[in-house]
């Protein structure tokens, strides 16, 4: 990937210079690819639905649209989409209106991962998509094309609305589908002007188009966004997959648009946005953040995704019992499956309980090792000694905030002479530096659903 183009990416983030405009892809993700949200998936349901109301369509009508929904050429694709708002238009009993709502209005959020991360932008999001899934998730309110004042105030102040390009579903009126519907769009005045002023001064990343080579929404917003820009400084820029890199390049390079690559898979598309938001966001210690399930689950899999893609460990080292769900979560998705070994850990006291002094003189012959600082008494099962010399073990913790304990951990464990690694869900930035895995830098006070910051319980309050 390019490194200068994604430092430009997170200035403009950091200025509130930057917006998104979202793809179909980020629907597919959202949904854990139902075919409705594509627009292969969805031409295929309008010619379904025509065939089902009128069964004289089912000949060569159908033939013709399914072969030119499978063209490479994204003209064939808006004619087919023409072909079924007609059909679907021309039957009484508003069928154009029910199928949009049948189709896309029936999309749900089932991995709300990227979204999340797209929402805690403070950027304008734009879509071509028809469906509700960014407003599901993040409580914004929907704004199509035709809806002028409500353009302007999400211009004005960023995050009330979801933009919606090419319309919603619950305004069949608004969406822009076969080429008639694009000559409508293109003709509003008020809106376009503002979007054309909107896109000429702001950094344009678009997100789920892939190549977009076939997609015909981008298609045709990507032609009109070249068209408005013209010589602009501030060129777009299209996230696509490794292997589809040097194909987007070449035909885009010479509208205008930047490329970069995100990774091999779709799924890194996440991990790269959310290094983004990582990267262009300002910490803040004057707030305590309370982390949810809701929230939590997406970060895990990212976490998850980040450590299979660089790092297989042969076994794991909770640091703690609360510490324990961050590393159980993650292998229970794991491929290899490591076995987990959990560290038994006390917090710290003037004088040692009874719990503890009985647990050490067990340890301790039973040849625990033992690790003592200043807030934690530490014992690592003696097992952790009988892995062969070079194994790899990653040290994973829910969080890293002195990363003291994981530093002295990780001494005793490259002492037995195997690769060590770190993990973490949440680091300090102190500490971030020393910690190879982690999915959010925060600098004040926060919360878990199984404890806080300190550890098991939050501090009193003061």
């Amino acid at each position: 990937m390019s490194g200068y183009l994604r430092s430009e990416i997170v200035a403009a983030l950091k200025k509130n210079n930057a917006l998104f405009v979202v793809g179909a892809g980020v629907s597919m993700s959202a949904t854990n690819g139902n075919s409705v949200a594509s627009w292969n998936g969805l031409l295929e349901a309008g010619i379904e639905r025509c065939v089902d109301l009128r069964r004289s369509l089912a000949g060569d009508w159908a033939r013709a649209c399914r072969d030119d929904m499978n063209s490479p050429e994204p003209a064939d694709k808006l004619d087919v989409a023409q072909r079924i708002t007609s059909e679907l238009k021309g039957l009484p009993g508003n069928h154009y209106g029910k199928w949009l709502k049948d189709t896309v209005g029936q999309l749900k959020v089932s991995s709300p991962g990227i979204v999340q991360v797209l929402s805690g932008f403070k950027a304008p999001i734009l879509t071509t998509n028809y469906d509700s899934l960014i407003e599901e998730v993040s409580g914004r309110d929907v704004a199509t094309w035709k809806d002028f004042p409500l353009l302007q105030e999400e211009i004005q102040e960023p995050g009330k609305y979801v933009l919606h390009l090419h319309g919603h579903w619950k305004r069949p009126d608004s969406v822009i589908f076969g080429y008639k519907s694009y000559a409508e769009a293109i003709g509003e005045q008020s809106s376009q002007a503002l979007l054309r002023s909107l896109m000429a001064v702001k950094s344009i990343v678009f997100v789920g188009f892939g190549a977009g080579l076939a997609d015909p929404n981008f298609s045709s917003l990507g032609t009109w966004v070249a068209s408005v820009l013209g010589e602009s400084g501030t060129a777009p820029v299209v996230l696509v997959r490794d292997e589809e890199l040097v194909r987007a390049e070449k035909r885009y390079t010479q509208l205008g648009y930047n490329v970069i690559s995100y990774g091999s898979e779709y799924e890194d598309l996440e991990i790269y946005l959310a290094d983004l938001l990582a990267d262009s966001r300002e910490l803040d210690d004057s707030i305590r953040i309370q982390f949810d399930w809701d929230t939590l689950t997406p970060m895990l899999m990212r976490l998850h995704r980040r450590i299979e893609k660089e790092f297989k460990p042969d076994f794991i080292v909770a640091m703690s019992g609360p510490g324990n769900v961050a590393p159980a979560y993650c292998l229970a998705h794991s491929s290899s499956d490591p076995p987990l070994l959990t560290a038994v850990t006390f917090p710290k006291r003037p004088h040692r309980s009874p719990s503890c002094i009985k647990f050490r003189d067990v340890a301790q012959s039973g040849g625990w090792a033992h690790h003592e600082s200043t807030r934690w008494d530490v014992f690592l099962p003696n097992l952790i000694s009988h892995f062969p010399k070079g194994a790899r073990v990653l040290i994973f913790d829910d969080r890293a905030v002195g990363g003291r304990v994981q530093r002295e951990v990780s001494k005793i464990l490259a002492g037995y002479g195997y690769e060590v690694r770190r993990a973490a869900l949440i680091v300090h930035p102190d500490c971030k530096d020393e910690v190879d895995f982690y999915e959010q830098v925060v600098v004040g006070d926060f919360g878990f659903p199984w404890g806080g910051k300190y550890g098991r319980n939050d501090p009193p309050a003061s």
